[in-house]
């Protein structure tokens, strides 16, 4: 009797199985035919002779959390972000599969040490992709991520080895409110007029927890500190 029971009850844990990957498999067919263009898919980082780094925001994509336009939210899916052309791309099969380009989404956030929280804002005269810092009331303080090609500057001689451009990150802060923008900088003048009557405590805060106030990281830290009650 026992060794009946027991295999019911293997029967049932794998039907559920079956079932679970079945309606994981359905929602990211879903995902794939109702919310990607699937006419601009490449490689999240093509290679290219005698350039180094990316034009994305990741060398390797992570795995984040994508919530849609429609309310639909999907977990686990490895994601990338085009700067220059603020799209983002999602992998939906194996690493083989080409990046999809992602449609109709209202937010992201990034599964890794130290996560990141992407919307669309209206900056600089259009839609851009930037990364929630910290909102207050109608104010959303932000950064704008770039990737800037930069050639070398040595000359090329018979005594220097190879040399190659390289995708360098640049990232700007801006606080937000409704169309208006203002961008403001991480230096001690950024940091003066952003902390007020604050400056001081700030300076130690940031000084012994030895913080990169031009980081995004660094920033968010910075802010978390000065709005805290």
């Amino acid at each position: 009797m026992k060794s009946v029971e027991v295999m019911k009850w293997a029967g049932v844990i794998m039907l559920m199985i079956v079932f679970n990957i079945g309606v994981y498999a359905q929602s990211i067919s879903t995902l794939r035919q109702n919310d990607v263009d699937m006419g601009r898919a490449f490689r999240f980082n093509p290679k290219s002779d005698g350039v180094k780094g990316t034009p994305f925001m990741y060398e390797e994509a992570p795995k984040a959390k994508i919530a849609l336009k429609s309310g639909k939210v999907y977990d686990e899916i490895p994601v990338n972000i085009f700067l220059e052309k603020d799209e983002v791309y999602i992998q939906t099969g194996s690493e083989e599969d080409e990046p999809l380009l992602l449609k109709n989404w209202d937010w992201l956030e990034t599964f890794e040490e130290n996560p990141k929280l992407f919307r669309m804002e209206f900056l600089e005269g259009k839609e851009r992709i930037v990364e929630i810092l910290h909102e207050e009331g109608r104010d959303k303080y932000v950064a704008l991520h770039k990737k800037n090609l930069v050639k070398p500057t040595n000359l090329k001689d018979g005594y220097t080895g190879p040399q190659y451009e390289v995708y360098r990150p640049d990232t700007r802060f801006y606080k937000i409110n409704g169309l208006s923008s203002e961008e403001f900088k991480g230096n001690n003048k950024g940091l003066k007029e952003l902390a007020g009557s604050k400056y001081g405590e700030l300076r130690s805060y940031v000084k012994s927890n030895k913080i990169n106030t031009d980081s995004a990281i660094g920033m968010k830290k910075v802010l978390t500190f000065l709005k805290q009650d």
